[in-house]
């Protein structure tokens, strides 16, 4: 989540050491340096950049990170795999990227975003590419609650939609990278207007986290198949879902009362098939 805050050496260096098998509880802050032929007081200053106190910090929760890693090493897809690989890996992907998004998950923030949609006017819900059919499954959760609202994916009803808003109405944009050229647009524009923006992003450091009132984080690898385009769905569908929890227990007996409706007006249409 801290890459794109760093330079070319900084990102190197984090890179080579959160693929397991590079370090282990013994290894010297002096073999990390020689093996990857820097100096060892840069290794202790992206230690810190990263979030920790120093160099045996980091290396402390690196070995507890592997250790729970439900497999050897993260790997991508090859042409040589059968499916029976193909499987572990997708699976073991996700779990391990479910783990993750947990254990950075803040309850706090999703109370507060919980909040804020609970009480908007009006709630609006960007995504592009993939996010735009995550988009689309929280705007049905919604409409089960009695929050009516609209996801847009197109980039010109984005940025009118985003013109119409005001203090009273809620943003909740969709971008795993966090630098989507239209999403920033037309996040901008509704900051313009002074409605809230809640953004779900990998990147704490991205522009769309800096300028969000509420950042849920996503994290997620980048691999071109394991990556992005694959768990990084399952990872925003599940904090969505905790969202949409959090905003029903807002009232709880009321919600409980419009999804029961819902259900009860769906289900002959069910039955009658």
């Amino acid at each position: 989540m801290s890459l794109s805050q760093l330079n070319p050496t900084e990102r190197r260096i984090v890179e080579w050491l959160i693929i397991k098998g590079n370090i282990s509880q013994e290894t010297s802050l002096r073999e990390v340096a020689a093996a990857l032929e820097v100096s060892e007081p840069l290794l202790v200053k992206v230690a810190k950049k990263v979030g920790f106190s120093g160099f045996r910090e980091m290396r402390t929760a690196l070995i507890s990170y592997f250790e729970s890693l439900p497999y050897e090493r993260e790997e991508e897809i090859t042409e040589h795999d059968s499916l029976d690989n193909v499987l572990d890996k997708v699976f073991s992907n996700s779990i391990q990227v479910l783990k993750e998004a947990r254990s950075v998950a803040d309850a706090a923030t999703i109370g507060k975003a919980a909040r804020l949609i609970f009480q908007a006017r009006r709630v609006i819900i960007f995504g592009v590419g993939g996010s735009a059919s995550v988009g689309m499954d929280f705007e049905h959760k919604l409409l089960r609650i009695g929050i009516i609202s609209h996801a847009y994916s197109d980039f010109h009803l984005m940025l009118m939609a985003a013109s119409q808003l005001d203090e009273k109405d809620v943003v909740i944009a969709i971008s795993q990278s966090g630098e989507t050229r239209e999403m920033l647009n037309a996040a901008n524009t509704a900051i313009a207007n002074k409605a809230k923006l809640i953004c779900i992003t990998n990147d704490n450091g991205s522009p769309l986290s800096q300028c969000s009132d509420l950042s849920i984080f996503s994290p997620a690898m980048s691999g071109p198949l394991l990556g992005q385009n694959a768990v990084a769905r399952i990872v925003q569908l599940n904090l969505l879902d905790s969202l949409f929890i959090a905003i029903l227990l807002e009232d709880y007996q009321g919600n409980k009362e419009k999804l029961s409706r819902g259900i009860d007006v769906v289900s002959p249409l069910h039955t009658a098939r």
